[in-house]
């Protein structure tokens, strides 16, 4: 039995002195281990491992990149080939050293110079931070700093405040500190040590406990910067003020990069902090593309504040205002204040109370001035029939959005006929979200044929989960899709739609009708998925054709070619006889066929080959010996005028 390596803090010359002599079985606890360090000790890493976890235990026995630590592995030589490696690139600490074992590692790692990434999964206490602190001020290579799922308290905040205000890390970029119970008082000690970092680009904040004192701390730092470099800041509050929001707002002016900005939670009083947005929105230096100021209970005060400053921000192209209060009087105060944003290319809506025909018909003008607008979502917002014609009318004439969500809302037969009227000429639609509503019966479906078959439908995705479409709907979307080309993918609820046995025996004719080989040839190609993910729930016969439809797509296989195996496949007996006045012409087009669905499958399917072969040679067997013997002879006469 190996005894306890102590791992001793020793220097770099000691390591380079004795490298030679070193026995990596000596110094590891299991031959996992001793490949990690073999690896590192020359650079043989593989393309796909170029990380390295040190941790308590692996919890699968292959992970080749997981060091779990024990007693017997010594941690000062794993730091010295760490240092030493050149092709490393992630290091994840999940496993708390102690001081003297860190102390050791930290020698050599402060010399590598090929590590980019670094997350921290667990509290590695005061050395570990101090050590990375001095790890990152000799590292010019670290662009990226994470802490992710753990617990931060007090003193690993501390901790971790005292690594960032050590000096400035000029590589380091990304900072993301998530799912960590970090609270407000915590969270307000590393804001402020972040005063010496304003080179960093993308700050991430979600899913912690931070309040106004954090929100206040962080936006004195972001004002503090000079020459702040900050392009990205995503951050959940709680319970924030409109102070709070007046400083965080200040400190963005000053952040004059800053193009996308998440800020989401629970925000306690009205528009004034809002209306302090408008000012960073205002700045003749803002570049704000992409701007999310969700569940912060914005109702039409808010509203009105915010669309003051979008009037001003022509570089606007996503905006997020879901989980929100808008209702009507908001949603007519957005549009207004977006009607000079011509970029806007997202603008998601969803559970923002209730949408009437007014407040719709206010966000239907939008389409003519938004000509970039690509996704729009509305999803639970009790829309109803007259809602949506309203949203209908406006795009009729110009409308580019190629996502639409009108999920969950209160749209039955009516609406969903008024919105095919609105679509039907729409080119650019890939995506349409319709799950949620039961109230569509296979009156509304069977409407949905005017839109499958216009020629502009450019529709790949259509959702209908959680309906009850029935065997009648299976049978009205199927008959609907005769003729499509553009669809892929039909999301239904295999088990809660009501589809038995006859409804599916209605897409299983779409996708292959074998009552003659014609309807096989004229049958449904596109769809590669009719139901959950994985086609999960689909009859077996329906997920074969749709794995083809996949599968040939993969290999660029146009759709004739899809056509032709499903002919094969599903008429073993083919008669020949149709095409004898061919005579022999048409053999040799019929056995390439036959070599393409070799090449595309591997193997010959069913044999048919040689049996349309026979066919021929049967029919017409002069024919047949005539032309051979007409080709022999034709050989023969060359052959003699070669020896002539």
């Amino acid at each position: 039995m190996k005894s306890r390596v102590l791992s001793p803090c020793r220097d770099i010359d000691y390591y380079e002195a004795h490298e030679q002599d070193i026995r990596l079985e000596d110094i590891t606890s299991d031959d996992i281990n001793a490949e990690i360090l073999r690896m590192l000790r020359y650079d043989d890493w593989n393309d796909l491992v170029n990380l390295i976890n040190l941790s308590r235990e692996r919890t699968n026995f292959g992970d080749s990149s997981r060091f779990a630590i024990r007693e017997n592995d010594d941690c000062g030589w794993l730091g010295y080939f760490i240092g030493k490696s050149q092709k490393l690139e992630m290091m994840f600490f999940d496993y708390f050293l102690g001081r003297e074992r860190i102390d050791a590692l930290m020698v050599g790692l402060c010399c590598n110079q090929s590590i980019q990434r670094i997350q921290v999964d667990r509290d590695i206490g005061e050395a570990g931070f101090r050590g990375l602190g001095n790890f990152l001020g000799n590292n010019q290579s670290v662009k990226h700093m994470n802490f992710y799922s753990f617990d931060i308290g007090s003193e690993c905040a501390q901790n971790i405040a005292s690594m960032f205000g050590q000096c400035q890390y000029t590589s380091l970029k990304h900072i993301e500190i998530c799912e960590n119970n970090l609270h407000d008082e915590e969270f307000a000690q590393i804001a402020a040590a972040l005063a010496v970092q304003p080179q960093i680009e993308e700050l991430v904040l979600c899913d912690n406990i931070i309040g106004r004192l954090g929100c206040i701390a962080l936006g004195s730092t972001l004002k503090s910067w000079r020459a702040p470099s900050l392009k990205k800041l995503y951050i959940s509050i709680r319970d924030i003020d409109d102070e709070c929001i007046q400083v965080m707002a200040a400190g963005m002016i000053n952040c004059s990069s800053l193009s996308e900005l998440n800020l989401s939670g629970r925000y306690l009083t009205g528009e004034v902090g809002l209306r302090s947005f408008a000012d960073v929105f205002q700045s003749e230096s803002c570049c704000m593309e992409k701007l999310c100021l969700s569940e912060m209970s914005i109702g039409f005060d808010g509203a009105s504040a915010l669309a003051a400053g979008f009037s001003r921000c022509s570089s606007l192209k996503s905006l997020n205002l879901s989980h929100n209060i808008l209702g009507d009087a908001g949603l007519d105060a957005i549009v207004a204040g977006l009607a000079n944003s011509s970029n806007l290319e997202e603008l998601l809506l969803s559970s923002n109370g209730t949408f009437s025909s007014t407040g719709l018909g206010s966000l239907a003008t939008l389409f003519r001035t938004a000509e970039n607008l690509k996704e729009l979502s509305l999803a639970n917002n009790g829309i109803n029939d007259e809602g949506l014609q309203a949203l209908s009318a406006g795009m009729r004439n110009r409308c580019n959005v190629s996502k639409l969500n009108l999920s969950n809302n209160t749209i039955t037969d009516v609406g969903l006929q008024a919105l095919v009227s609105g679509l039907i000429n729409n080119s650019k639609l890939e995506n349409l979200q319709l799950s949620g509503h039961r109230s569509i019966t296979v009156a509304g479906l069977r409407s949905l044929s005017a839109f499958f078959q216009s020629e502009s439908c450019a529709l790949k995705t259509i959702w209908l989960v959680d309906m009850s479409i029935g065997d009648d709907g299976a049978s009205a979307l199927a008959d609907a899709l005769v003729g499509n080309k553009s669809l892929k993918e039909l999301r239904l609820s295999c088990n809660t739609s009501g589809i038995t046995a006859l409804g599916w025996s209605a897409f299983s004719k779409l996708l292959c009708d074998t009552s003659s080989v014609n309807n096989t040839y004229l049958s449904n190609h596109t769809l590669e998925l009719i139901g959950r993910w994985n086609n999960g729930g689909t009859p077996p016969d329906i997920r074969r054709y749709l794995l083809w439809h996949r599968y040939l797509e993969m290999k660029q296989r146009f759709v004739t070619q899809v056509a032709m195996v499903k002919v094969i496949m599903s008429h073993p007996h083919l008669k020949m006889e149709p095409f004898f006045p061919w005579r022999l012409k048409f053999l040799p087009l019929v056995v390439a066929c036959f070599d393409k669905v070799k090449f595309i499958f591997g193997r010959s399917e069913t044999g048919q080959d040689l049996s349309i072969v026979y066919q021929f040679v049967r029919g017409m067997p002069l024919f047949v010996v005539r032309s051979y013997a007409g080709e022999n002879a034709h050989r023969k006469r060359k052959r003699d005028e070669r020896e002539a």
